[in-house]
């Protein structure tokens, strides 16, 4: 999710651009303050940019607090000097951003998302389902760990095509059915592995115990019909 760096307005024929500055600053100043309690912030206007500076308790504070701003009406650019505490480390805010992925309830046997954290900023990439925004929600999720400064999204949306979606659930039944695979039904919700599916092309991706799991499951998934091709990225014990 990209943070919008300026929004263009239209002025009014007749209204100068420097008319109902000071009302422009109380709207900012009452946003911040009573939508999203950012009292410590303060707000200057020189025409139509508005500069935000003082600090923030989090990452998804400082985006609301700029992306609210451009909303106004009268705001053409947002200048941010707001600051965010920094964490002791990278690791720690690793392991927190692996939670707030592993207790999204709404991550399935068809979603795959990863990431890695340098310097705070927060990278996601994977592939999700699109019933719903998925990609949104583990945004605010990762923004809002302490000590993440910035998050880049780079998670795709799966297409929506019931082929597709026949594919998804046809896959995953007869896997989690078969014999060797069983078992991950009584460890888990979701299993280790993932079966992302995309115009008919299958990926599958994450771990399993053994090369013959990662077989098996190659070979559901060269079963289905609808199947146009089959990558197997799995990974396993050597």
């Amino acid at each position: 999710m990209a943070i919008v760096v300026a929004l263009y307005l239209m002025i009014p024929h007749g209204v100068s651009a420097g008319e109902g500055q000071p009302a422009v600053q109380a709207e900012v100043e009452k946003m911040l303050r009573d939508d999203l309690d950012l009292e410590q912030v303060a707000v200057a206007l020189a025409g139509s940019e508005v500069t935000l500076t003082g600090p923030v308790a989090t990452f998804w504070d400082k985006n609301e607090a700029i992306n609210r701003t451009l909303a106004l009406d009268g705001v053409e650019t947002v200048a941010s000097e707001l600051t965010i505490p920094g964490a002791e480390d990278d690791a720690g805010i690793a392991e927190e951003v692996v939670e707030a992925i592993r207790t999204y309830r709404f991550i399935t046997i068809w979603d795959y998302v990863g990431g890695g954290v340098i310097d705070g900023v927060v990278t996601l990439n994977g592939t999700v389902t699109p019933d719903r925004d998925k990609s949104g929600d583990l945004f605010e999720r990762v923004a809002k760990i302490p000590g993440v400064q910035d998050v880049q999204m780079r998670i795709v949306q799966q297409s929506a095509s019931r082929r597709d979606n026949d594919l998804r659930r046809g896959i995953a039944a007869r896997a989690l059915r078969h014999p060797a695979l069983s078992h991950y039904t009584l460890v888990a919700d979701v299993p280790p592995f993932r079966i992302v599916v995309d115009q008919a092309v299958v990926t599958l991706v994450g771990a399993v115990r053994s090369g013959v799991e990662s077989n098996i499951l190659e070979s559901i998934t060269r079963q289905s019909f609808e199947t146009r091709e089959v990558v197997n990225l799995l990974q396993y014990p050597q």
